[in-house]
């Protein structure tokens, strides 16, 4: 995988994961292989805690639409500087 490549060209030895994706159990068993044929150290949370965010932006945006901050068709989806003008 591209992650262990990165690690090589690094020099790091010590690979984190989190979030939604860490909770695949397919994914944690390979990268628990290749790190330990590596030598190197994988750290991961619980799957319990490996939650998307997904749930969060959307309770965020149920109370942004109650206080009546609106978007128009301006709005998208990349990201920049700029705060948007309903924050």
């Amino acid at each position: 995988p591209r992650v262990m490549k990165a690690l090589d060209l690094t020099g790091y030895k010590t690979l984190a994961i989190a979030g939604g994706v860490a909770a695949n159990s397919r994914l944690r068993e390979m990268l628990q292989t290749e790190c330990g044929r590596h030598g190197l150290k994988l750290y991961h949370p619980s799957p319990v805690l490996c939650t998307d965010n997904a749930a969060m932006i959307g309770a965020q945006a149920y109370f942004e639409f109650l206080a009546g901050h609106l978007a128009d068709e301006s709005l998208n989806a990349y990201a920049s500087d700029e705060e948007a003008d309903f924050v």
